[in-house]
């Protein structure tokens, strides 16, 4: 299964320490990685249908310090569905009344009838469900501020095999964890952590580094990094199965992340 990265933070922060150990869990997901971020209401992706492990421009973007949003969405693929491909690889990018909007996905999705209006540019079900989820919400005249009928619509498209999600419209990060929850690989979990001042030093799972947080965040940054398994020691929160999770300014504005 693929794995997820999503930071939420109140003001434009860099994406460093959390993607350097995301960029790790690329050894076990091979098929593609990518990095999305909104600069001046403007998506900005970059990705490559290769391991992030061993991406060079994966390891300069860990490296970037003027790279700064306050919403990143990363993925790392293993494939079930669709060939490796840049076409393939999250995350996707479309519009949704001319403003744009990310999305990235875990798990299979089975018998997805085919969008009306929005073409898919690769072969994947998880840009298909993408597609399906805008049509809905444009056939149906919401916003990205509607947030219990997205919830209602998400918990019924779930029916359709294993999700796991994180998509934006540059104003909030939305997270849903699949109904299913947990299997015996974990892939099927969504966590959440909280950062805020005064920061301390962490330590990264996947690699034997220590990080001094209160030397590289500024003390008004506050607000939650969300990845499919834990990626430091800090103390992590499994989100709710089956349930949605809204992230705006750096504060949780819908759900519970608590299971």
């Amino acid at each position: 299964m693929c794995e997820l990265l999503g930071i939420a933070f109140n003001e434009p922060v860099t994406a460093s320490i959390a993607f350097r150990g995301f960029r790790y869990r690329g050894r076990e997901n091979r098929d593609g990685w990518g990095l999305a971020w909104f600069t001046n209401n403007e998506v900005q992706i970059r990705k490559e249908p290769a391991p992030a492990s061993q991406s060079e421009q994966a390891k300069r973007l860990v490296e970037a310090k003027d790279i700064r949003s306050p919403i990143f969405i990363a993925h790392v693929r293993l494939k079930s569905r669709g060939e490796c491909s840049y076409e393939n690889t999250h995350p996707f990018q479309r519009t949704l009344r001319g403003a744009p909007v990310v999305f990235a996905h875990n798990g299979t999705l089975n018998g997805l009838q085919r969008p009306r209006r929005l073409r898919p540019q690769g072969s994947t079900d998880s840009e298909t469900a993408f597609c399906l989820l805008l049509e809905w919400m444009e056939d149906e005249d919401l916003s990205f501020s509607d947030f219990v009928r997205i919830e209602e619509w998400l918990q019924w498209f779930n029916k359709n095999g294993k999700m796991n999600l994180l998509f934006s419209d540059g104003q909030a990060l939305f997270a849903y964890r699949d109904s299913s929850g947990y299997n015996s690989s974990g892939y099927n979990s969504l966590y959440l952590t909280y950062r805020e001042a005064p920061f301390s030093k962490i330590k990264l799972k996947d690699e034997d580094l220590e990080v001094d947080l209160a030397g590289e965040k500024k003390p008004s940054e506050k607000g939650f990094i969300i990845a499919t398994n834990e990626l430091t020691n800090e103390h992590w929160y499994e989100l709710q199965k089956g349930r949605l999770l809204v992230v705006k300014g750096g504060e949780i504005v819908y759900g519970d992340p608590r299971a």
